[in-house]
């Protein structure tokens, strides 16, 4: 006989009632954390009026009050936006049956027989929710771009070229989201319970894929590569690669199509596949000799040789340790937990009817949306916040092999230098900062590095 205890979770799993207020409970939640974690930004921003000493020498105290300004404005209106457009919205879109009403309208699109199928009402009913969200987030874009100033003028294309790319760009992520949602329609539908693997084998194939074509995608997308023209400065990284047996080849200098590139260089790839991709808005000039083809705001930015070759170093530390691996595995171990829930959630009927759904009507599409959208955000939160505290780390053990290397002092002036020159804040909250960066922030990044000479002077 069924204990009283199997009972009740018996009829809560199946109460489209009680799954609606747990869903909305968990947007209000979800958001409110968020909302939470920024105010403790603002506050710790707000109370910083003066640069760091460490920064100091590269950040003029105009600026650094530009920057603060900046960020808690920006801050302030990340707050008000999730309220009202995520928070009060969302309760609202799904207390009064927005998704089945919406697909109701989907429906009606249909203008021909064929166009009844479930693929091409899919179709339909993402391009009226996309049409629907952009109208939403309207207001708040227009009043971020006019209202929040920016901290520097970034170069734009003539207008009719900034229109015609709009214009591609969307004819383009239409017919990517067509094509996604209908194999995404066909998967269910031929796979049915099966579906979850379906997906895991095509998100691991898509792994695969990207692995193999990244490091030959890298250049056409970011830039063009060029060689490096500094002669001292490719002996100091023919030493450095030949210490740790990382071939020079697949040290890849990009010249970068966009000039408002921050400087950057990192490491990815595998096996013969590896690569270390140096930006040249790293080097100091862009690593030109001749000045007089640089914008006059690009003169004296990036860093020097010495401090190059250890930020290099750094990244020979995420290979030396092997992350890009370890990242593969995690994803991978987050895929499968992930894709099990949805396994168990996805079929599940209540959950439709808990946003206003027919009992039967079971919309693929719309499942996934629900599913992946509202239903899992406690599982993704929680496991965002692992794969973030697991990069936090990877940063930490490169900046440490550096160190080993013997370049502390030039990555501690290259971590400054780039973010006096990228114009990245450089205060946070320890807790918004571990919710929400892939880096430590570089005051973290410092005290790390300094506890470490601590330690090898005490002989520890």
């Amino acid at each position: 006989m069924p204990s009283r205890s199997s009972k009740m979770s018996a009829h809560f799993w199946n109460d489209a009632e009680i799954i609606l207020y747990i869903i909305i409970a968990v947007l209000v939640v979800d958001n409110l954390w968020a909302v939470y974690l920024l105010i403790r930004e603002i506050i710790a921003v707000h109370e910083v009026e003066q640069v760091p000493p460490v920064i100091s020498p590269y950040l003029p105290q105009d600026l650094f009050n530009k920057m603060r300004t900046y960020k808690i404005h920006k801050s302030w209106f990340t707050v008000i936006n999730t309220l009202l457009i995520v928070v009060f919205s969302g309760i609202l879109e799904l207390f009064f049956g927005f998704y089945p009403w919406l697909w109701g309208v989907a429906t009606k699109c249909s203008l021909a027989k064929w166009m009844e199928h479930e693929a091409c009402v899919s179709v339909f009913y993402v391009l009226l929710l996309s049409v629907y969200m952009a109208l939403k987030a309207c207001p708040g874009m227009l009043y971020e771009k006019l209202c929040i100033k920016a901290l520097q003028e970034r170069k734009h294309p003539p207008w009719l070229r900034r229109i015609c790319r709009e214009i591609i760009d969307a004819i383009l992520a239409v017919i990517f989201m067509s094509l996604t949602v209908v194999s995404l329609v066909f998967m269910v539908l031929w796979l049915e319970e099966y579906t979850a693997v379906g997906l895991y084998v095509q998100s691991l194939l898509l792994t695969l894929l990207l692995i193999l074509l990244v490091p030959f995608l890298i250049d056409p997308f970011v830039g063009k590569r060029v060689p490096l023209e500094n002669a001292n400065l490719r002996s100091d990284l023919e030493h450095l690669t030949d210490i740790v047996d990382f071939p020079m080849r697949q040290v890849h200098i990009i010249r970068v199509n966009d000039p408002n590139t921050p400087s950057n260089a990192f490491f990815y790839g595998s096996c013969c596949l590896k690569r270390i991709v140096i930006f040249d808005t790293l080097l100091l000039n862009r690593g030109r000799k001749d000045l007089s083809t640089l914008s006059p705001e690009d003169v004296g930015k990036g860093l020097r040789d010495a401090q190059v070759v250890a930020v290099v170093a750094h990244e020979l530390g995420h290979w030396v340790h092997g992350h890009f691996y370890k990242a593969i595995f995690m994803f991978q171990f987050h895929m499968i937990l992930m894709l099990s829930l949805f396994h168990v959630l996805f079929p599940h009927g209540p959950i439709y009817q808990a946003v206003g759904f027919e009992a039967g009507l079971q919309p693929i599409v719309v499942g996934f949306l629900i599913v992946f959208g509202f239903v899992l955000t406690p599982y993704l939160t929680l496991s965002n916040f692992c794969m973030l505290s697991a990069t936090r780390h990877f940063e930490y053990q490169a900046d440490s092999f550096a160190w080993e290397m013997g370049f502390s002092k030039d990555l501690r002036q290259a971590l400054l230098k780039l973010y006096a020159d990228n114009l990245a804040f450089p205060i946070s909250d320890p807790c918004y900062s571990s919710w929400n960066h892939t880096h430590p922030t570089m005051l973290d990044r410092l005290n790390r590095l300094e506890k470490l000479q601590q330690r090898h002077s005490n002989g520890t």
